[in-house]
């Protein structure tokens, strides 16, 4: 039988052991699925209501809910100018112009961000860039996502999922 010192070390190391169990993380399908509802509810609401909805930090779109089961996806928004209406875990961003703006390797994010949306024919598109996870607040590998909202030729919105290491 454990002695009360035993049981009080497990009760001690439990939370230390979930911690070290890796976060649930979207993947591509998990980024298509939030696209195509966000592109619903901008097709039902209109631009105005959409942009307030998707910046709420606790929208649906943003925390984990059923429409981001696993928490860890996000919007934002582009124009070709590299323009920022929409983010839905940085506030500081939204309303700024961010085409300089780099990851921890140098790479010009939105740039590629913006290429991906406007200069392909199918409007949409991957970029792999470093960013930090909004769950563990580490710096890590990402994969963006980017479309194009129909009806509106300068108005993209993106998601992305972190990769695995």
């Amino acid at each position: 039988m454990p002695s009360t010192f035993h049981r009080i070390l497990l009760l001690l190391t439990l939370p230390l052991t979930a911690l070290a169990e890796p976060l649930p993380r979207s993947d591509e399908a998990d980024a298509h699925r939030l696209m195509d509802q966000a592109q619903a509810y901008f097709k039902q609401h209109g631009m105005a209501r959409s942009i307030a909805e998707f910046n709420r930090l606790d929208s649906p779109f943003n925390v984990k809910s059923d429409i981001n089961p696993k928490g860890d996806l996000y919007l934002y928004s582009l124009t070709r100018s590299g323009y920022q209406s929409v983010h839905g875990k940085n506030p500081k961003i939204r309303g700024k112009v961010m085409l300089d703006m780099r990851d921890a390797d140098g790479i010009f994010l939105i740039r590629e961000l913006v290429k991906a949306c406007f200069e392909s024919r199918e409007g949409r598109g991957w970029v792999s860039y470093k960013w930090p996870h909004p769950l563990t607040k580490t710096v890590e590998a990402k994969r963006g996502y980017v479309q194009r909202v129909p009806g509106e030729p300068d108005f993209c919105l993106g998601t992305g999922i972190y990769v695995s290491r």
